[in-house]
């Protein structure tokens, strides 16, 4: 894996007050921080989708839209409603 740079703009009184803590590798700490945003961000999202898939499962097993037609039947009628 080849590393890439960043930058970031902080305020002054924070650079100042990270200074005070030299014993801190700071860069490593801020590569935790956005891969954990990262991991957290893409959790939502698969959590999203699954909640999603079940909610469609739900109203495919509900019948509401079973009225003996195929699915494509039903999208023509659709559309030729529109007309």
């Amino acid at each position: 894996m080849t590393d890439t740079t960043i930058s970031l703009r902080i305020n002054r009184d924070v650079k100042n007050r990270m200074k005070m803590h030299e014993e801190i590798n700071w860069s490593a700490v801020l590569r935790r921080a956005i891969i954990e945003n990262l991991e957290n961000k893409e959790k939502v999202d698969l959590e999203k989708r699954r909640k999603a898939s079940e909610e469609i499962d739900k109203i495919r097993k509900s019948g509401v839209f079973d009225g003996g037609k195929d699915s494509t039947l039903i999208i023509r009628e659709w559309r030729n409603k529109r007309r």
